[in-house]
């Protein structure tokens, strides 16, 4: 360890730029975690342990005195004093292994949470999830128009494949983009990101059959939506820190605001017009959205430039991680149920006696919820911690689609489960992306993101044709009655998404529930 410690490159590559070197009076002072004074480096770094990380890493400094070793380190004959106590129970635990790759980011000539780079790369987020969860929290309002009018001979179960097979995509596209984004930067995805979506969704609105819609709405918008969200999930975290939380709040926030207007937008261009020209409509303000993101994003430190393609390496070994394996599963489980009411809540309020007006705006209505739950969650998790946030969103969300869903007959407590679950589902979707570059070194999180979401889109690639496929199941049910099945399902797949949320937190914090993490 004491070998590499001392050859682990502490400057950046000359030429890239956007990086400088630190003299070694300079370099004490912002990376204050990765000096000592001692010869004996297997004295304060175990490869195995864990350990705390403060959250902001250029101070050279706590409570005005100066540390010469890792300062969270206390000799046995010194008493700890409280700003050494607040912050080894306020941090972030990671392996030193990744405090390491953490630290290298930190000669980088912007600083996280400094400028206005950071909130420009929030604002790309911002757009990003306005063309791709944004896009994609709208299904509820192709799945019914589907169902009444061009695909009206198909069942729902049949419908549901082109949302499930939209988000599928979406996830599993992370495999690739993350990996990209880490070698190349972002530019390489928000361009073509950009192309494919604004394709895609204007084909969609010249489909007639089936497998076109699949083709255009399912593939190639989906595909699209893809590139643009992991570019800048990818790109925010390398330029945010302290508050990480608060960035992909206001970046997650993009998609709710998306799923409030485009629901309007179509169904007032759609009642005017038809299809062709709500669609159209839809794809010039997606296009207009993600030419912002492709225009803004950039990261904070230089990519690593093109490595020898290793998917055990990049896709399989953090598994090892069991802190990151439980989030995967636990992330898996609830996404078998997270787009369910998305698909369903327009289709179920249809069959409860609501006008097909009123069952759109539902859409509009969880949106609405989700934009205050992404921002909230963003905010909470910077104070009590993310993996809390993350556990209670979980839990929240399962416990709204069943029971209340599962109870709501009429028209004002549909409305109320709309916003309820909105906030609760907008809470998880803003909180995974920094759960999984808290517990990532920051070189490898457009990868680790890429290697969860191909888990997790088997998920959401089996949650709607499921869900579907149990509207009416019992073969008696009538209108509301008949999705009844399908909340059952969508809440005891996601409760058991929060279980195991606790569970991974439980191992992140060896036991302690409390904590702040």
């Amino acid at each position: 360890m004491a070998d590499y410690y001392n050859t682990f490159p502490r400057n950046s590559k000359s030429g890239s730029g956007r990086r400088h070197s630190l003299s070694s009076s300079e370099s004490s002072i912002a990376r204050p975690l990765l000096t000592h004074d001692s010869d004996d480096s297997e004295s304060y770094f175990y490869n195995s342990e864990t350990y705390p990380i403060s959250r902001s890493r250029t101070a050279g400094s706590t409570n005005g005195h100066r540390y010469q070793y890792p300062y969270w380190k206390v000799d046995e004959d010194e008493e700890e004093t409280e700003a050494l106590r607040l912050f080894r129970t306020t941090s972030t635990y990671v392996t030193y292994n990744a405090f390491l790759f953490d630290q290298a980011g930190e000669s980088a000539e912007y600083l996280p949470d400094v400028g206005f780079r950071p909130w420009l790369a929030a604002i790309g987020g911002f757009s990003a999830q306005f063309c791709s969860f944004g896009y994609m929290n709208v299904i509820g309002v192709f799945q019914t128009y589907y169902e009444n009018n061009q695909l009206a001979g198909y069942s729902p179960s049949t419908i549901s494949w082109i949302g499930s097979i939209q988000t599928f995509i979406l996830a599993m596209g992370g495999l690739f983009a993350g990996r990209m984004c880490d070698m190349y930067g972002p530019r390489w995805l928000t361009i073509p990101g950009t192309i494919l979506l604004t394709v895609g969704v204007c084909t969609t609105a010249v489909c007639t059959e089936y497998y076109q819609f699949i083709l255009a709405q399912g593939v190639c918008s989906a595909l699209g939506a893809s590139l643009l969200f992991y570019a800048t999930t990818a790109a925010v975290t390398t330029w945010f820190s302290v508050h990480r939380g608060l960035a992909f709040g206001v970046a997650a926030s993009g998609a709710s605001f998306g799923g409030i207007t485009l629901p309007f937008l179509f169904d007032s261009v759609v009642n005017r017009s038809g299809f062709e020209a709500a669609v159209f409509s839809v794809g010039a303000l997606l296009f207009l959205f993600a030419a912002i993101t492709a225009a803004v994003t950039t990261m904070r430190i230089a990519p690593s430039g093109r490595q020898p393609y290793r998917f055990v390496h990049f896709y399989l070994k953090p598994y090892l991680d069991p802190v990151f394996a439980l989030v995967t599963l636990s992330l898996t489980l609830t996404y078998l149920g997270l787009f369910v009411p998305f698909a369903f809540i327009a289709s179920h309020a249809l069959a409860s006696g609501l006008s097909i007006t009123s069952a759109f705006r539902l859409v509009a209505y969880l949106n609405a919820g989700s934009f205050a739950g992404r921002l909230f969650s963003g905010i909470a998790s910077d104070y009590i911690g993310k993996f809390s946030v993350f556990c209670l969103v979980s839990l929240m969300s399962g416990l709204v689609a069943f029971p209340c869903w599962f109870f709501a007959i009429d028209e004002a407590r549909i409305i109320i489960v709309s916003i309820a679950y909105g906030f609760a589902s907008g809470g998880v979707l803003a909180m995974y992306p920094a759960l999984v570059a808290q517990i990532s070194p920051v070189t490898e999180i457009g990868t680790r993101l890429g290697s969860l979401s191909a888990a997790i889109a088997f998920g959401a690639l089996a949650s709607l044709p499921i869900a579907g496929a149990l509207v009416g199941a019992g073969g008696e049910e009538n209108g509301a009655q008949a999705f009844g099945k399908m909340q059952i399902y969508a809440g005891v797949v996601m409760m058991a998404g929060a279980g195991m949320a606790v569970l991974s937190k439980a191992r992140a914090t060896r036991g302690n529930l409390f904590a702040k993490e």
